[in-house]
C-alpha cells in the first residue's frame, strides 16, 4: 500500500517537473504607481471603423463621442522579488501583464459646451446626463462608471478610453467644442478640450 501512494506521489512529482522546465522567457511582473497628469480628448464618429477617431469637423448627433486619453507619469517601480525553490511552474506559458496602480482615484468627470445646447442647458452648463460612457459593448452613465471603476479597482490608465457617447441632439447651437473636467481624490482638476465640431 505504502509502495503505491510513492509511486502516485512520484507521478505527479514528476509530472510537476516536466511541467515547470517549460521554458517561457516571461519578464518578472512588475507594480508600477502612476499618477495623471492631464487628458487628451478625440472627437469620434461610431460610424467609423475602430479606433472611430473623427477628422471630419462635421459628425452626426447619433454617432458623436469623446475618446478620453489620461496622461499619466510614472512615479515609481516595485520589483518583484525573487523566489527561490526547486520548481518554479510555468504552465501554459502565458505571461502576466505589469500590475498598474494609480496614486490616485477619480471621483467625477462633467462635460460642458461653449455653445447653448438646448433650452435647459445654456452655454458652460454640465451636460454629463447626456454623455453615457462605452464599458465593452454597453453604455453606462458617467456617474455609474465612475462608481464601478472604484468598486472594481478599475486600471484608471484606460478609463473613458472607449469614448464617452452623446445621446441627445442638440436643438439650439450646431457647433460645440466640449470641454472635460475630471476631479481626482487628491484633489486636484484636469481639464481638457476637444475641437469644435458640428453636429448634424
Amino acid at each position: 500500500m505504502i509502495k503505491k501512494i510513492l509511486f502516485v506521489f512520484g507521478l505527479a512529482l514528476m509530472a510537476q517537473l516536466i511541467v515547470a522546465c517549460v521554458i517561457c522567457d516571461c519578464p518578472p511582473v512588475k507594480t508600477i504607481y502612476f499618477t495623471n497628469k492631464g487628458a487628451s480628448l478625440k472627437n469620434m464618429d461610431s460610424a467609423l471603423p475602430q479606433p472611430m477617431i473623427a477628422n471630419s469637423g462635421i459628425i452626426s448627433s447619433a454617432n458623436y463621442g469623446i475618446q478620453v486619453q489620461l496622461l499619466t507619469a510614472q512615479l515609481s517601480l516595485i520589483k518583484p522579488a525573487i523566489t527561490w525553490g526547486l520548481m518554479q511552474s510555468a504552465y501554459a506559458c502565458s505571461c502576466s501583464d505589469d500590475n498598474f496602480i494609480a496614486k490616485e482615484d477619480i471621483l467625477s468627470l462633467k462635460v460642458f459646451s461653449n455653445n447653448d445646447f438646448d433650452v435647459n442647458h445654456p452655454k458652460d452648463a454640465d451636460l454629463s446626463s447626456y454623455f453615457k460612457v462605452k464599458k465593452g459593448v454597453t453604455l453606462i452613465s458617467i456617474d455609474d462608471y465612475v462608481k464601478s471603476s472604484k468598486d472594481l479597482s478599475y486600471n484608471t490608465r484606460y478609463a473613458f478610453n472607449e469614448g464617452l457617447f452623446l445621446q441627445v441632439k442638440p436643438s439650439i447651437a450646431k457647433k460645440h467644442t466640449f470641454k472635460l473636467i475630471i476631479t481626482l481624490s487628491d484633489g486636484r482638476i484636469l481639464e481638457a478640450e476637444t475641437t469644435e465640431v458640428e453636429l448634424v
